[in-house]
């Protein structure tokens, strides 16, 4: 079977005029910009908007006056502006749906329970409890300090997670970490406890307590920003936290943090998994 290639301008960018002969398309970030538009450019524009095969294209230019290189040299510099293929989509769609994601949320509470909307509008399913194993990425919300146990199962499980902890003053994202190749939850606690030797005692003692309040604002802020970093993680783009946290206080000023593999921790070390060395953790998130 024969594939007919129609091209057509994506609507996702506008297309203005510049000037009376200079075209623009998109606007916050232009994808293309066309100098001297002659009548036959918009000849091939007014077709383009609605949809052409490339022969088409190529018969209404000349038609209208343009050479075949002319033509060739238009296409060139408008293709960032155009929809891809009939075809390359209906493959990138099945694609996309034979590779579904998932996230389990590991924890209780306004911000997990605003987490799960969240991420169903964008498409992302979440594990239940009893599936939790099959999960791509973790999402543990917790308060003041995390129950060693609970990180521990993920990282046993060579599964990423991504902690989230409210305190009294504001919550603390990240590290998002990947098993063997990013400091882990026990190496930020060591780091924490080198700073303050009296750490160890005061987080067995905040192990269940609850912050005075974990306003709107400071969740709808959470959830927002933990959202973005979940659907960039799921889509294979760069992990911004991988050795990095964020602290966001009440009011939305953001904090960020450097965390590096603790030489007393055997995260890096642990069965199965890479080692680690703390120079790798100086990676840019």
């Amino acid at each position: 079977m024969i594939v007919r290639m129609i091209l057509k301008l994506n609507p996702e960018h506008p297309l203005v005029w510049r000037s009376p002969d200079t075209i623009q398309l998109g606007i916050d970030r232009p994808v293309a910009v066309v100098d001297r538009v002659t009548p036959a450019i918009e000849v091939m524009l007014f077709a383009l908007q609605a949809g052409v095969p490339r022969s088409g294209l190529y018969m209404l230019g000349e038609e209208a006056g343009a050479d075949h290189s002319t033509i060739t040299a238009f296409l060139k510099q408008l293709r960032p502006a155009l929809v891809a293929p009939a075809h390359e989509r209906h493959h990138a769609i099945e694609a996309a749906r034979a590779i579904v994601k998932s996230v389990h949320i590991d924890g209780a509470g306004q911000s997990a329970n605003r987490l799960r909307g969240a991420l169903g509008e964008l498409g992302i399913p979440v594990c239940p409890d009893g599936e939790a194993d099959e999960a791509d990425l973790v999402v543990l919300f917790g308060y003041y300090v995390f129950d060693p146990e609970r990180h521990r199962r993920w990282l046993r499980r060579d599964i990423p997670h991504l902690p989230v902890l409210f305190g009294d003053n504001g919550a603390r994202i990240g590290p998002m970490v990947e098993p063997g190749d990013s400091p882990c939850l026990f190496c930020v606690e060591l780091e924490r406890a080198d700073t303050d030797p009296a750490w160890p005692a005061i987080a067995a003692q905040l192990l269940t307590r609850h912050p005075p309040a974990e306003s709107v604002r400071l969740s709808l802020d959470v959830v927002a920003r933990v959202a973005a970093l979940v659907d960039d993680h799921l889509a294979g783009r760069t992990n911004r936290l991988r050795a990095h946290s964020l602290g966001v206080d009440p009011n939305g000023h953001v904090t960020r943090h450097v965390h590096r593999v603790h030489e007393r921790c055997g995260c890096g070390v642990l069965p199965g998994l890479a080692t680690l060395t703390p120079d790798s953790s100086r990676r840019s998130a």
